[in-house]
């Protein structure tokens, strides 16, 4: 018997199933998972369950140092539910027939071993539950104006909060793209059961001339009771002294239910005039369409805040709707790139501890400038500010750690980046995508059917999908998803750009060469980005012209050129001296 009261021939049972999951197929590409299993499991099986802590598991598993901080860096969080969800798919499929189980209960880092049918084989005591943070939604305050052009005030309004309360470690905030999901939700339950939360914010905002009314409401989301109600006639002046009010009322109600583990205040932002403050909400909500024509509205909006105040937001703002721009294909890099780096470097001159700002820069130091490394601690700084930040988590996970094939990493943080926003699609298409890059196909393909679930318009779920069937060779369905995707987008260059690689890889080359004759039509009045083209001559086999292709887009310091070293598209083109002597370009730094 060992100090938990386990048989040897019970431990060794246990020992040779965690070897089985192990060398399972599903854990073939997991080894720091794998590492989490076996030192949860043999400290379990030695008696030391009870030390199963996060600042444990962090310091031995994944090599944190004397400073790790769970508050700051929750990856044993978020690999726990990682692996629970992985041992759930094991067991569901090459599993089905193990005897024993292994398994993680929720709000516990210790393992159970139970045998199919029957009790714990290995019963241990559970030690408290662990605490994943305080989580709170704040949902988007209703619009009691009667002009409806008026929306974008109270988001705004709701996304400040949001954002103001994230820069608290203690604090799980969900996001805006999530919170907006339940505006009309009446059901507590409901919401705590989709979004995992305590406590619900939630208010109106009623803007008469330079009046404004705002109630706020914070209810407990386990008992639908109402800890704090306020309603404010104020001055529109006195927005900013409203909305440190109700932060401030939040961690202050909170305080009384936690006790020692009771968040910070957040800390006062620098302030603004009331017409900045407008101008940025109206920027805000027209970037958040990520159209064309939202993003062009954006930026006139950040432009014109600027003049108006020297604000590190605005800047911002600016930076980003510059840079989406240039992302999405809509302008050429050299159209606004430049201006996008200008704005942020500004941002970060005025305010050294604006999140919002290093994260900008970050992607524009990668993306634009390809200086990698310190556009890592960029994304780093730019989270230390502020842990509740998704856009920086997301960022950091799809567009550096998984460029720089560090995908067990980016991973992680794009876990992270969903808990803070659960229902943002285009989180979950980047989860998606990391898997699909590091080669895990059916597994992209499992995630990409899951966003049909949540929103079955999203165009870049099909079109994603369409890709991933393209690396599995599976062209017809790649062109059914594609053609979806295409119907809800329109003449997206790289949509179409995936479609005639898809027929032509099929054998329909002609089909392939006509939609290669639109694509180049279409550059005629729009910005085609080089890759596009690339992709298309590979599938029509011209890898000569792929390459002159991506060499140009590479000159053009376009933004799709960042991910040739990790895209398997791009596969074919690997062995050629022109594709080695341009990763050497973009990856010297």
């Amino acid at each position: 018997m060992n100090q938990a009261g386990q048989p040897a021939s019970g431990a060794e049972v246990v020992r040779q199933a965690v070897a089985k999951v192990i060398s399972s197929a599903i854990f073939a590409d997991s080894q720091r998972m794998a590492r989490f299993l076996r030192f949860a499991v043999e400290e379990t099986l030695e008696g030391n369950g009870a030390r199963l802590k996060e600042i444990v598991i962090g310091a031995e598993v994944f090599d944190r140092g004397a400073s790790y901080d769970p508050r700051l860096d929750p990856i044993v969080r978020v690999e726990a539910r990682r692996l629970r969800s992985k041992l759930l798919a094991y067991y569901e499929g090459e599993g089905k027939d193990d005897e024993l189980i292994i398994e993680f209960p929720k709000g516990t880092y210790q393992p159970v071993f139970k045998s199919r049918g029957e009790a714990s084989i290995a019963p241990a005591a559970l030690p408290a539950s662990e605490t994943n943070g305080v989580a709170i939604v704040i949902l988007p305050f209703a619009n009691l104006d009667p002009e409806p052009d008026q929306q974008y005030f109270s988001d705004g309004l709701t996304e400040e909060l949001i954002h103001a309360l994230t820069r608290i470690a203690e604090l799980r905030v969900i996001a805006w793209n999530t919170a907006t999901h339940f505006r009309a939700e009446q059901d507590m339950a409901n919401i705590r059961d989709q979004l995992g939360v305590s406590y619900v914010l939630r208010g109106a905002v009623r803007r008469t001339g330079q009046r404004l009314r705002i109630t706020a409401q914070l209810i407990d989301a386990c008992t639908g009771q109402y800890l704090w109600f306020e309603t404010y006639n104020r001055e529109i002046l006195d927005v900013f002294a409203i909305q440190e009010q109700i932060a401030l009322v939040i961690v202050n109600a909170l305080k009384l239910r936690l006790g020692d583990t009771a968040p910070a205040a957040p800390s006062a932002q620098p302030q603004r005039s009331v017409e900045c403050y407008n101008l940025c909400l109206k920027g805000r909500y027209h970037a958040n369409e990520r159209t064309q024509e939202g993003l062009r509205r954006a930026a006139i909006c950040f432009e014109k805040a600027v003049t108006v105040d020297e604000c590190a937001v605005a800047y911002a703002g600016l930076s980003d709707s510059y840079t989406l721009l240039a992302e999405y294909g809509f302008v050429s890099p050299g159209d606004s790139m430049e201006k996008a780096k200008a704005a942020a470097l500004t941002a970060v001159g005025l305010d050294a501890n604006c999140a919002d700002a290093y994260t900008s820069l970050a992607w524009i130091r990668s993306h634009y400038e390809w200086r990698w490394g310190e556009a890592g601690e960029l994304y780093r700084r730019a989270i230390k500010l502020n842990p509740g930040y998704a856009t920086a988590r997301h960022w950091f996970a799809v567009d550096y750690l998984a460029l720089t094939a560090r995908f067990e990493e980016a991973l992680a943080e794009i876990e992270i980046a969903r808990g803070l926003d659960p229902l943002s699609m285009i989180i979950a298409e980047s989860k998606a995508s990391i898997l699909m890059l590091s080669r895990r196909y059916d597994d992209a393909i499992a995630e990409y059917r899951r966003m049909f679930e949540i929103d079955p318009s999203f165009y870049k779920t099909y079109t994603s999908l369409g890709r991933a069937y393209i690396q599995c060779g599976r062209y017809a369905e790649a062109i059914a998803m594609l053609l979806k995707g295409h119907k809800l987008a329109g003449d997206v260059p790289s949509i179409l750009a995936a479609l005639g690689q898809a027929h032509a890889l099929a054998g329909d080359g002609e089909r392939g060469r006509q939609l290669l004759i639109d694509l180049q039509n279409l550059a005629q009045s729009r910005n085609v980005p080089s890759t596009s083209l690339a992709l298309l001559h590979l599938g029509l086999g011209n890898h000569s012209v792929a390459l002159d292709y991506l060499e140009k887009g590479a000159c053009r310091r376009e933004m799709q050129v960042c991910s040739i070293k990790v895209h398997p598209a791009y596969d074919a083109l690997r062995s050629e001296p022109r594709f080695q002597a341009l990763l050497g370009q973009i990856w010297a730094a």
